[in-house]
């Protein structure tokens, strides 16, 4: 039912909502936005509103903003491409630090708990004294998938990028992530795919400047080589059969005030709302 939601929907449901409450409500992408970011706003003064998608976040803020008159509204997004396409967004309207929330989750010290918990000190070292840091490790597997990703969307390719197998690509010794095999795996899943020579989509891959892995790599991904890494490298007895829903889900709980508290976002949103005399994030006591 999910996909027949439309933002006149999510925008129907925040007018209904302040019929009855006077604090701010927050608009956000799904359910683990609003579990995670739900944990620091101010319980009684803040309702947060599930969107289902980016795109319903977006239209439906603006239309009660702008269109019905409805301030006491923010909207929550990843942001996806919009870094790399130079895509700027505004108040009331404000984007996760990384490219999503999942890659917050990676950025932040909750990284060293998950370490902490589910990975083999000795196992950790052997591996960082051969390939380096772990998270760097990581961010370098989950880089070419989501470049590739960019170049699918500025070229108009039609790629589809659900449900990988990232050990059809990704290297269950090194995690080193082989680029042409996840190109020809991508190609296979994408039944609508523009047609193009796998050399010259390579060309164009190639040709692309560098940039900040942490606005290129997707969240889903960097939890899916973790997740590989801690199975069959330098994971502990208690990670043999993790997976990447799992890793985040103890990702999102290790993640902390202090984490929240180093973001830009949480100092754009704050200071925005403070400025407009609304509530949102609780007060550590």
């Amino acid at each position: 039912m999910r996909e027949y939601i439309d933002s006149r929907d999510i925008a129907n449901t925040v007018m209904m909502l302040s019929t009855a409450f006077r604090g701010t409500v927050v608009v956000v992408e799904g359910m683990t936005d609003k579990r995670l970011y739900g944990k620091f706003f101010e319980k009684d003064k803040v309702e947060t509103v599930i969107a289902h998608s980016k795109t319903n976040v977006r239209n439906a803020v603006m239309e009660t903003y702008k269109d019905r008159g409805y301030k006491s509204i923010i909207g929550i997004m990843d942001a996806d491409l919009d870094y790399l396409n130079e895509r700027k967004r505004n108040p009331p309207l404000f984007l996760t630090d990384t490219r999503d929330l999942e890659g917050s989750l990676l950025h932040s010290n909750a990284f060293e708990d998950i370490m902490n918990e589910y990975a083999d000190p000795d196992k950790t070292a052997s591996f960082e004294d051969r390939y380096g840091k772990v998270k760097d490790a990581i961010l370098k597997a989950a880089y070419p998938i989501g470049m590739m990703m960019f170049v699918a969307d500025k070229y108009g390719l039609g790629y589809s990028f659900k449900d990988l197998d990232y050990e059809y690509f990704i290297d269950i010794r090194t995690l080193e992530c082989d680029v042409r095999r996840l190109l020809d795996l991508v190609i296979s899943k994408s039944t609508s795919a523009r047609r193009m020579e796998r050399k010259d989509v390579l060309q164009l891959y190639s040709l692309e400047s560098e940039h900040d892995p942490w606005i290129v790599c997707r969240g889903h991904d960097i939890m899916g080589i973790m997740a590989i890494g801690l199975r069959h490298i330098f994971g502990a007895y208690n990670s043999k059969s993790i997976n990447a829903d799992q890793l985040s889900g103890g990702f999102r709980l290790a993640y902390d005030r202090a984490d929240i508290e180093s973001t830009k976002l949480y100092a754009d949103t704050g200071d925005w709302c403070s400025k407009n005399g609304l509530a949102l994030w609780s007060v550590r006591t």
